[in-house]
């Protein structure tokens, strides 16, 4: 099988990397090998390619983490004369990995015989509707069920998962808060995920879009997400995380997060009188130690446990592809 994966630069964004377009590409590319032709190349994603351009970690969003050391042999890829093979229908599958901006080779990928994927990860739930007809529609941040759209979530690669949950907890609550800069203080991956796999749970919560490549990285690290909010999530956006779990979660330990000050632990769309409350009055309270803390709740490893299984089942890059091109085959 061959496959045509096009990569929309959108001139809007500073950074060159985009989420969901590569955990995708890193399925794919395990699935089907070098039959794969990412173009014009994504090559920030090779580690030679990398190497040789020296990065600057500000133009990566994430500082170039979780998905960017995997794909290797960037030069053995055939990427000659592309617009050609797509006018003689040499590909099986053209699929656009993220569709804001100017799409490469529009004109003649519409007119050819090859089955046609559209990515929207756009963090907004817009949809591009000129292309609703023109070939298989996945959306990220989708709102409203529709027939004709099909919903997609990230990943991580399977390389990213640990093998089993960290017994020597040294946080309750992972110090990374998101969307509070001062907190972001890992400039190597290894440490970033260290962070969350000393943490028994991680506060994530929706910022632009309700889907975020941290809650996948905090199931990957076997922390609990306490996902704010999760109740409230689109069913059609975030389709792939055990939702129910979650909600479970956050219903059983949400009180966690009243020993510490929201103007440190939450944005302020988050910050409510009730917040302040529940804070004061536990001021003169304090949290047990981690060990002791679980064999209070018996139930905090259990969850650990079961999100992590369920993590190397069903959220890895693989699965996105899996789930991709079965998808496709149906129609």
């Amino acid at each position: 099988m061959k496959i045509l994966y096009l990569k929309t630069n959108d001139p809007d964004l500073k950074h060159v990397n985009d989420y969901l377009h590569d955990t995708l590409l890193i399925g794919l590319r395990k699935m089907f090998g070098e039959d794969i032709i990412d173009y014009p190349g994504a090559w920030y994603m090779y580690q030679t390619e990398c190497k040789k351009r020296q990065i600057d970690q500000k133009n990566f969003w994430g500082r170039g983490f979780t998905l960017y050391d995997i794909l290797d042999n960037y030069d053995k890829i055939d990427r000659d004369d592309i617009k050609s093979k797509i006018t003689n229908n040499y590909f099986d599958f053209i699929i656009y990995g993220s569709i804001r901006g100017k799409n490469l080779f529009y004109d003649e990928v519409i007119k050819s015989k090859s089955k046609i994927v559209f990515i929207d990860t756009s963090d907004d739930p817009s949809i591009d509707k000129e292309k609703l007809n023109k070939g298989f529609y996945f959306k990220r941040e989708l709102y409203d069920k529709s027939s004709n759209i099909f919903p997609i979530s990230f990943a991580i690669p399977s390389e990213k998962i640990c093998d089993e949950i960290n017994l020597n907890i040294k946080n309750i609550l992972s110090p990374l808060i998101p969307g509070k800069i001062s907190t972001y203080n890992y400039y190597e991956e290894q440490k970033y995920f260290k962070m969350y796999n000393d943490s028994l749970f991680s506060l994530t919560y929706r910022k632009t879009g309700w889907d975020c490549l941290r809650h996948y990285e905090i199931l990957a690290s076997g922390s609990i997400p306490l996902f704010l909010d999760i109740k409230n999530c689109p069913q059609s956006t975030c389709n792939s995380l055990p939702k129910k779990k979650l909600v479970s979660a956050l219903e059983d330990f949400s009180w966690i997060i009243n020993h510490y000050n929201p103007f440190k632990t939450l944005k302020k769309r988050y910050r409510k009188f009730n917040s302040f409350t529940k804070y004061i009055f536990n001021f003169f309270s304090v949290l047990p130690e981690p060990k002791e803390l679980c064999e209070k709740h018996p139930s905090i490893q259990e969850y650990r446990i079961d999100l992590l299984e369920f993590t190397k089942k069903k959220l890895t890059s693989e699965k996105l592809a899996e789930y991709l091109i079965s998808t496709l085959r149906k129609y």
